[in-house]
C-alpha cells in the first residue's frame, strides 16, 4: 500500500499514514470474516432461487480469495453450463425440471446417461426420433451421426449474477458491523 505525503505539512502525512496503518488491520479481518459470510449467502440465495438438487453441488462452485495487500474480496462461480439433470425429477416417461425453483416443466421422454466425465447427462427425443439409441455406440459418436444434443441449465455463475442485487446489501452491513467491532477494540 503506498504512503500517504502531503507537501510541507509533514506532520499531517505522518498524522494521515498513521491512521491508515491502524485501520488497515481491521479492514482486512473485516474482509476476512465478511468473505466466507458473503459465499454462505450466495449459496443460499441461489439454492433458494434456482432448482439445484444439491446446495453442495452451488458451494463446490463458488469460491472466495481475501486479498489483504490490495483490501479485496474476490468472490467468483464457475461458468459451466450445468446438466438439466441436476433440477430434475424422474418421472414416468420423463423428467419434471425446475430450473427456477417455483416454475416447474415436464420433459416427456427424457432420459440420461452416464457422460464420458461420469456426469449425468439429460437428453429429451420425440415421438419417432430414435437418434438417441447411437449414444451408446461410439461409433456413430465418431460418425457425427444425428445425435440429440443435451439438454443444460443455468451455470452457477450465471445464477450468481441473478442474485447479487439481493445479498449485496447484506454483505455490505456485514463488512459495516465486522469493521465497527474490530476498530473499536
Amino acid at each position: 500500500m503506498a504512503k500517504i505525503k502531503i507537501e510541507g505539512l509533514k506532520e499531517v502525512t505522518n498524522e494521515l499514514n498513521r491512521i491508515r496503518n491502524q485501520m488497515t488491520p481491521n479492514i482486512n479481518k473485516a474482509l476476512e470474516e465478511t468473505g466466507p459470510f458473503a459465499k454462505k449467502l450466495a449459496v443460499n440465495a441461489i439454492f433458494k432461487k434456482y432448482g439445484y438438487k444439491s446446495r453442495d453441488y452451488i458451494d463446490e462452485r463458488v469460491t472466495v480469495s481475501v486479498h489483504p495487500h490490495d483490501l479485496n474480496v474476490f468472490i467468483s462461480a464457475r461458468y459451466e453450463a450445468s446438466s438439466l439433470s441436476r433440477f430434475g425429477l424422474k418421472m414416468n416417461k420423463g423428467f419434471m425440471v425446475n430450473t427456477i425453483r417455483t416454475q416447474k416443466i415436464w420433459f416427456k421422454g427424457a432420459f440420461t446417461i452416464i457422460g464420458k466425465d461420469g456426469n449425468t447427462v439429460m437428453f429429451s427425443r420425440k415421438r419417432g426420433d430414435n437418434s438417441w439409441r447411437s449414444l451408446k455406440k461410439e461409433e456413430a459418436l465418431k460418425a457425427n451421426t444425428k445425435v440429440p444434443k443435451p439438454l443444460y441449465g443455468p451455470s452457477v455463475a450465471g445464477s450468481f449474477k441473478s442474485v447479487l442485487p439481493d445479498i449485496e446489501a447484506p454483505i455490505i452491513k456485514h463488512l459495516r458491523e465486522r469493521y465497527g467491532h474490530h476498530a473499536s477494540r
